[in-house]
């Protein structure tokens, strides 16, 4: 039989030449070796030695206890598409500040391991993660398409990687090389593809597109994760990001109306009607009338004009609340280019409108990735700017002034526990629900976190690793119990965000949890303390016969609220519908509660029947109280 004939590689690594297949030459794996999970070393050359993967591997690039952290890993340039390799791909100039860091080539992890598998499932469910970057509607076409594309889901996995760094601070250093490592492997996989692909039809445009979304999302999470100590490094990464950003949305240039009608048809109408949305509110009056004083050129007020109309919608919160994340992330393509032109001349002005556009991500300042970045990147640009633009910036630093201050009185309702507002208003912040199985993870993560204070879940769970294995522990079973008929499991959302800040569990006659949570299999979570979860439990069920006997009653068991949201009605909202639903039932309510918590429900009308305490590492004595509120019970006719 003839060999299929092809053109040699000269430069190809050891396996492909062994193999007699052309190599594409892609370091530090070709995609042949990559594809098939082999070694590729590549041949010594004048430069130096080569290298193999498989060689310089190492276990502990996925140990989560290895202590390699992002301090550890060198800056290398951005990969993408060589312009004289692929000439319809444009060319994008980086600054010397890289927007983010890459890890040197021998830390690149294997093609794929169970990390990865945890990965795509964390993008796959967590709706903390995934509400910032689209719709689920939007998550079904990226997870599609990456299934399709190797560098996609290398980014998707990158981006649920860098996600978790953030939400699991004890193990930031692990996910955060994680998510340098699978992006790098994405960039080299998009670099070594032929984008001439492109052109053979639509559809072969789709994941390209959906790759610059998710790279330019996770791109802007590293930029603002950054600290630059002063704003012309800030403002040298930023502008790094955008051309990155930019710079691949250009693979699209003249084709968005095809694309439109491909599945991504819902996402780019949406982005349609976020570009031809101008703000109402007046938070940027004064920047308008400035920048129309500026001597400008038509082209290029019309095009601030509209930066600064994006801007706007974000403080007007439209078109929903949750849009105004998305404008966020999008501003940076939005823009019009005669605009972006002016940042990139440096052009005070153009510094003025972004600094607007700080305050606009100081407004969504609880979503994961922005944080206190807006803030920060404020006050350096008004450092920068210095007196001679005070008066531009005069309107800006009332608005900061307002923002600080009301996430001031906030906090201060919170340590309190109390509000200006009237009662009912407290209330009217939350829905709740039944919870999906999407937000079983981040149930699990709010019961970690509000429970962070109670020093049983530290005795049982001592190490950040027994920790992390009990959390994966109440993800699994909170999916288990909203699996059945009648889960006794609420949640409340916040209206803005729709995102879950608590929740309710309890045992009952109609909602009937078949294995208390200490009794089951939690016991033989890895790191769990056996002897403190066991002597807990015997108390505790030893005091509920004391109390009721065989007599039947609701038992509330969990009321968490995730520690950014205490004190603002949610507890309060959740155990009232526990406490209506057991009056329907004619059913007494039975807890074990802190001591702290005695008061709170003492409002309600509980009264303390019963207690009991046992002894914890550090020579502490560790007391629950046992809490009974009767129900009376209405004569039936």
């Amino acid at each position: 039989m003839m060999r299929r004939r092809h053109k040699k590689s000269r430069k190809g690594c050891l396996e492909c030449k062994r193999r007699h297949i052309k190599c594409d030459e892609t370091r530090p794996r070709c995609i042949n070796c990559s594809t098939a999970e082999r070694e590729c070393p590549y041949p010594a050359t004048e430069d130096g030695p080569g290298t193999s993967p498989a060689e310089s591997a190492s276990p502990a690039a996925l140990d989560p206890g290895s202590g390699s952290g992002p301090s550890s890993v060198s800056p290398a340039p951005l990969l993408l598409p060589d312009p004289d390799h692929n000439p319809s791909f444009p060319s994008i100039p980086f600054s010397d500040v890289p927007p983010f860091p890459h890890p040197p080539q021998e830390e690149v992890a294997p093609l794929v391991n169970m990390v990865h598998a945890e990965l795509l499932h964390h993008f796959l469910t967590d709706a903390d993660m995934v509400y910032s970057l689209a719709v689920s509607m939007a998550r079904d076409i990226v997870v599609a398409q990456a299934l399709r594309e190797p560098y996609l889901m290398h980014q998707i996995l990158a981006l649920s990687a860098r996600h978790l760094s953030v939400v699991r601070p004890h193990l930031a250093s692990f996910y955060h090389n994680q998510a340098i490592q699978l992006q790098t492997q994405a960039l080299t996989l998009f670099n070594a593809i032929d984008i001439s692909n492109f052109n053979i039809s639509v559809s072969h445009r789709v994941p390209g597109f959906v790759f610059s979304a998710v790279l330019g999302f996770h791109a802007l999470c590293d930029v603002l994760s950054y600290r630059d100590p002063d704003f012309p490094s800030a403002l040298e990464r930023y502008m790094a990001y955008l051309r990155l950003h930019r710079g691949v949305y250009q693979i699209m240039e003249g084709h968005w109306e095809e694309i439109r009608e491909t599945e991504l048809k819902p996402i780019i109408e949406a982005g349609i009607r976020w570009f031809e949305m101008d703000g109402e509110g007046h938070e940027c009056d004064d920047i308008r009338q400035r920048a129309s004083q500026a001597g400008l050129d038509e082209e290029t007020l019309k095009a601030t004009m509209k930066a600064i109309g994006f801007v706007q919608c974000v403080f007007d919160k439209r078109p929903v609340a949750v849009g105004r994340t998305h404008i966020l992330i999008s501003w940076g393509v939005m823009i019009p280019k005669p605009f972006y032109d002016l940042l990139e001349s440096g052009r005070p002005e153009a510094m003025v409108v972004l600094g607007y556009y700080f305050l606009a991500l100081h407004t969504c300042r609880s979503v994961w990735m922005i944080g206190g970045a807006g803030e920060y990147l404020f006050e350096l640009l008004v450092g920068y700017l210095g007196a001679e633009w005070e008066s531009w910036l005069q309107r800006p630093r009332e608005l900061m002034s307002m923002l600080q201050e009301e996430a001031f009185l906030a906090r201060l309702a919170r340590l309190v526990n109390t509000t200006t507002t009237p009662p009912m208003a407290r209330y009217e912040n939350f829905t709740i629900a039944t919870p999906s199985l999407a937000e079983a993870a981040r149930i699990a993560d709010i019961h970690i976190a509000a429970m962070d204070a109670n020093p049983l879940l530290h005795a049982q769970f001592p190490t950040p690793a027994s920790l992390a294995a009990a959390r994966k522990f109440l993800m699994r079973y909170t999916a288990s119990q909203l699996g059945s008929a009648t889960p006794g499991v609420l949640v409340a959302r916040e209206r803005e965000t729709e995102r879950a800040v608590g929740f309710a569990k309890w045992d009952s006659p109609s909602h009937r949890e078949e294995v208390k949570l200490e009794s089951g299999e939690l016991q033989d979570v890895e790191g769990c303390q056996r002897e403190y979860l066991d002597r807990y439990v015997m108390l505790a069920e030893d005091a509920m016969k004391r109390c009721f006997g065989e007599r039947d009653c609701y038992r509330l068991s969990f009321v968490c609220i995730d520690p950014e949201y205490q004190g603002r009605g949610a507890g309060s909202q959740l155990t009232r519908r526990v406490l209506d639903m057991a009056a329907t039932d004619q059913l007494p309510v039975y807890l074990e509660s802190t001591e702290n918590a005695v008061p709170m429900y003492e409002r309600y009308g509980f009264k303390a029947v019963d207690s009991f305490e046992m002894d914890i590492p550090g020579g502490l004595k560790y007391r629950e109280v046992c809490m009974v509120l009767e129900i009376p019970v209405t004569p039936q006719p």
